[in-house]
């Protein structure tokens, strides 16, 4: 990795300090909602809403995003109304985009979408008051504004999981620190593995090496063409067994963050909740900002590696980076690495020994005979596997096909080797995976877990 990026205690102290500054008075905190959403009982649901620029889902006038300061859920417009307990709404992301924007900047693999950003299960809080200082919202900004000059329409992509025993309506309450003065522009950029883009940005860790032995996912990110800037703020999304993930400068030999993950102490909600509709979360990944920036120029290559735990398998996993970038046309090759790099959000409680060998239970428990696999395709419909207990050959394609009005998955919950198919659900369509180990793997689907399972016994 070449030269480490080391900050003593000292240069974050002051680095803190140094952000003192009061806000501009004209910047304004904007209380936001979604439409309603709803949710049925112990179902992992994604759905998307359109935010409407009305002042009441999304800005009315055109002007500079200052940060996020709160991303929670509600089931009222009452701008006092608590947030929903994590242990009964738990929130495994919002990702809030403006398409139509202007300042989207290049390379990222989510081009073109007017990504702003978003909350992950990594903040379990929901509230980012502390991620944003005063020093960064007098200075920086996104550009929220159409090339035609007027305020853009949002969405916002809601995936959460309803502990409630009965169906539930929330809204996304979103409060944002806005203004309409002049800022320098921000460009979020996502850098990750682009090629799982259709799979939500996620991917399986198999599983079953020797203990202690990881996963790696990486990939290297070529600065496009004209992009000269600096890094102002870097988030890490990393969870699925996740040890850490790192971001580096093949180019100028350095490394520049290492993230780590932040796992829950065994009492946090994520590790007490039942049932278990999803493998525990982080409650906090490595995020750094830089009121001065870190230097990026054009050509250069950075590689991005998501490290995993591969003892224990964790399907849906994810490791990628939202970067924060500053058009600065004085930056040259390897310019000098900022002294001002701090990390923030990290929790006070954490677990430093996390329990990546944690089984996620099968919810369903299968009946019926058990049914060779001769061939064909495995229907998968709505509430259903069938037949619900199958084996097959080591080395033998199994395909599944998908028909019904909501989506659904086929994905290991525990077995000798984790895989998956979409796990944000398909409606139509087929999945194949060919089992190479014997074992018995129990199957669930990660939208309803607790109404559909399916057990494979490979021989």
């Amino acid at each position: 990795m070449g030269k480490r990026l080391v900050l003593t205690a000292a240069t974050v102290l002051a680095a803190l300090l140094a952000i003192a500054p009061a806000a501009s008075a004209k910047e304004k905190v904007l209380t936001l909602y979604s439409p309603k959403m709803h949710a049925e009982p112990y179902v992992h649901i994604s759905q998307t809403a359109v935010l409407r620029p009305n002042g009441k889902e999304a800005p009315a006038e055109p002007g500079y995003i200052l940060g996020f300061k709160e991303q929670v859920l509600v089931d009222s417009k009452d701008p006092d109304a608590k947030p929903l307990p994590i242990g009964k709404m738990m929130i495994h992301h919002f990702l809030y985009f403006a398409g139509g924007r202007v300042d989207q900047g290049p390379g990222s693999c989510w081009q073109g979408a007017g990504f702003i950003g978003g909350r992950g299960e990594e903040h379990p809080s929901g509230d980012f008051t502390k991620r944003s200082s005063p020093q960064f919202r007098n200075t920086y900004g996104i550009n929220n504004r159409t090339e035609q000059g007027a305020a853009p329409t949002w969405s916002i992509t809601a995936m959460v999981m309803n502990h409630y025993k009965r169906p539930k309506d929330f809204y996304v309450r979103t409060r944002v620190w806005y203004t309409t003065e002049a800022r320098k522009s921000i460009m979020p950029v996502v850098v990750g593995n682009c090629a799982t883009l259709g799979n939500g940005m996620a991917y399986d860790v198999p599983g079953g090496g020797p203990k202690g032995s990881e996963y790696v996912d990486q990939t290297q990110w070529t600065v496009p063409k004209g992009l000269n800037g600096r890094i102002v703020y870097a988030a890490s999304h990393n969870h699925g067994g996740g040890k850490y993930q790192t971001l580096a400068s093949k180019s100028c030999d350095r490394g520049i963050f290492k993230a780590p993950v932040y796992h829950g102490t065994p009492d946090h909600i994520y590790n007490t909740i039942r049932p278990i509709l999803h493998e525990p979360g982080p409650i906090a990944n490595g995020t750094f900002a830089s009121y001065e920036g870190v230097p990026i120029h054009e050509g250069e290559v950075l590689e991005r590696r998501a490290v995993h735990d591969n003892h224990n398998l964790h399907v849906a996993s994810m490791g990628f980076w939202a970067l924060m970038v500053v058009r600065d046309d004085s930056v040259k090759e390897c310019s000098p690495m900022p002294k001002d790099i701090v990390e923030v959000m990290k929790p006070k409680r954490y677990d430093k020994t996390p329990p990546y060998d944690a089984v996620v239970p099968q919810l369903v428990h299968p009946g019926g005979k058990m049914t060779a696999f001769t061939g064909g395709e495995l229907p998968v419909g709505d509430n259903f596997f069938k037949p619900m207990r199958v084996s097959a050959t080591a080395g033998q394609q199994v395909t599944w096909r998908f028909a019904g009005k909501e989506p659904h998955s086929v994905t290991v919950a525990n077995g000798p080797r984790g895989f998956s198919s979409r796990y944000l659900g398909t409606t139509a369509g087929t999945y194949s995976f060919t089992p190479t180990v014997k074992g018995t793997y129990k199957l669930t689907c990660l939208i309803h877990p607790t109404q559909m399972g399916q057990t494979l016994v490979v021989r």
